[in-house]
């Protein structure tokens, strides 16, 4: 064994909790070392708090010891925060870094940290459909995504976000259920239980009626 060998993790080794996107869509558009490594850093942080909301100083992450050795610098470190929160991963409030999540957000302002700035607000755009899906349903395979993509080009504007979110209010967390809910809908007009009856909303025209009524508009 080399001395640049990791010797593998032990058995009784200490796991920690890591949001499901930071895997998946994150990983793919994170493209700067030293942001990607202050994020994994500030979880690592995070999992030792207690209490909500979870708060890590900033100045713990300025300056970390493993940071310091990765990035070489606490200017680095501070470059790396900067890009974390300007992608809107982290919330800095104050003196603190938050995970950004909504109740985070609404936290910090009854704490009267105001964020430093707020790069991304919910839930005013419209969500990345595959982020959408691995924060409700679970990890996006190669196939799902295909589906996902023609999904989007078959129904109207909104129907598969709508239909995500139906799943996980079900907690029946599949693609595979989202996409019956799609189908009823196809046939019945949204807005429409699975008992067939009207539901909530109003809207009761099937996806080739409000896809027509969109090509003649």
């Amino acid at each position: 064994m080399t001395e640049s060998t990791f010797p593998g993790f032990g058995a009784a080794v200490k796991r920690l909790p890591v949001p499901a996107p930071l895997l998946a869509s994150l990983l793919a558009d994170i493209a700067d070392c030293a942001e990607l490594k202050c994020t994994l850093r500030f979880l690592w942080y995070e999992a030792q708090q207690s209490g909500a909301p979870k708060r890590v100083p900033v100045f713990a992450l300025r300056t970390d010891g493993v940071l310091l050795g990765a990035l070489g610098s606490e200017s680095e470190i501070e470059r790396g925060i900067a890009l974390a929160v300007e992608r809107g991963t982290l919330i800095e409030a104050g003196n603190w870094l938050l995970l950004r999540t909504p109740q985070n957000e609404r936290a910090a302002e009854r704490f009267g940290l105001a964020p430093a700035q707020t790069a991304v607000a919910y839930p005013s755009e419209r969500p990345n459909i595959f982020r959408l899906y691995e924060e409700n349903i679970g990890m996006l395979t190669p196939l799902v995504a295909d589906e996902l993509r023609a999904a989007e080009e078959d129904y109207p504007s909104g129907w598969v976000e709508a239909a995500i979110r139906e799943a996980a209010a079900g907690n029946v967390r599949s693609w595979r259920y989202a996409a019956a809910v799609l189908e009823r809908w196809k046939r019945e007009g949204r807005g429409t239980r699975s008992s067939g009856k009207p539901g909530r909303h109003s809207e009761a025209l099937t996806a080739e009626e409000l896809l027509e009524r969109r090509r003649r508009s």
